[in-house]
């Protein structure tokens, strides 16, 4: 799936609108021209400059380090934000649609889970489910919280299909499970993968409503509300795993639970992160951030905690430390 500067390459694409007096669109996506009329006409958007605006924001996307920081930098200009959130809709439900987790042949066959067995989410499921007796699937997911960053649904899709096939459980029985499991999207999704949830969106479609997709977006000042929940997890979790994590400041904010403590001591923390990429000096400054948001001193704050980095990707971070996580 698309994230930082792929995505906002993709969503300049789509955004970047040539249309016709007799609204032929040359160029830029045609379902995100038809939403912006759609919004124009039937929810009283009133005046606009949508299309000239859609190319601004196409070619400012080009130097933005990710499209929520973008965002965050525009959160005042009522059109760009909504350009954005139709733009990032739009690329997902795209993307969705060519990735290896798209349904089979008219839609009703599950995909390949094999094509998918060299990606850290077969490594993910081996940590979640080693050990967990058959008949109690739920406990693969006990005391477990996803807190996810980006906006896709691809977890939530290979976990309720990697649990029905390892338990030998329905579908529908694995859907069940996975409903019960705690994932928080702080910026949004475009909606819920679980059939009959009110804002239910079928994995790899375009059949929805452009805008009431759009809306489910959030920008960082909109994700204020889940701020407290996402803190809640990371006050109480023992070990933390940072996986492709970018380590934004307005992220790292949304987890900052350091200067909560006041004159309590923190409680220890086992922390893993993949650092696939980054110097060894910026390694230092990640270090340093999780620190302070953390433990709000410049290193973990005793000897019971711990940050454990792994230069490579998200399943070899697993593969390394295997016997630390299953500890």
């Amino acid at each position: 799936m698309p994230i930082g500067t792929t995505l906002t390459g993709e969503i300049a694409k789509l955004l970047s609108l040539d249309v016709d007096f007799g609204d032929r669109v040359n160029k830029g996506d045609h379902k995100i021209f038809f939403a912006l009329k759609q919004l124009v006409t039937e929810h009283s958007w009133g005046e606009n400059s949508f299309i000239q605006s859609s190319r601004a924001v196409a070619e400012a996307m080009q130097l933005a380090l990710s499209i929520d920081t973008f965002l965050e930098s525009h959160f005042e200009n009522r059109e760009f934000v909504q350009l954005g959130k139709l733009g990032i809709a739009r690329a997902i439900s795209l993307a969705e649609a060519q990735s290896k987790m798209k349904p089979g042949k008219e839609n009703n066959a599950p995909f390949r889970m094999t094509a998918l067995s060299d990606t850290w989410y077969y490594s993910l499921a081996r940590q979640l489910f080693t050990g967990v007796p058959a008949h109690r699937p739920e406990l693969a997911f006990e005391n477990v919280t996803f807190v996810v960053f980006n906006y896709d649904r691809c977890l939530q899709i290979f976990l309720m299909h990697a649990a029905a096939m390892y338990f030998r459980i329905t579908l529908p029985q694995a859907t069940q499970l996975m409903q019960n499991v705690r994932f928080i999207h702080p910026y949004g999704t475009i909606g819920s993968v679980f059939e009959g949830s009110p804002d239910y969106v079928p994995f790899a479609s375009d059949q929805f409503d452009l805008n009431t997709v759009a809306s489910r977006i959030r920008t960082f000042s909109e994700s204020s509300d889940l701020a407290f929940d996402i803190r809640r997890e990371v006050c109480r979790a023992e070990t933390i795993i940072f996986l492709g994590f970018g380590f934004h400041g307005q992220n790292m904010a949304l987890l900052d639970v350091g200067k909560d403590y006041g004159i309590e001591e923190p409680p220890p923390k086992r922390v893993f992160v993949t650092t696939k990429g980054l110097s060894t000096s910026d390694e230092g400054v990640v270090r340093g951030q999780i620190s302070h948001v953390l433990w709000a001193t410049p290193q973990p704050l005793n000897d019971m905690s711990s940050i454990s980095t792994n230069n490579g990707t998200c399943a070899e971070l697993f593969s390394a430390y295997w016997r630390s996580l299953t500890n």
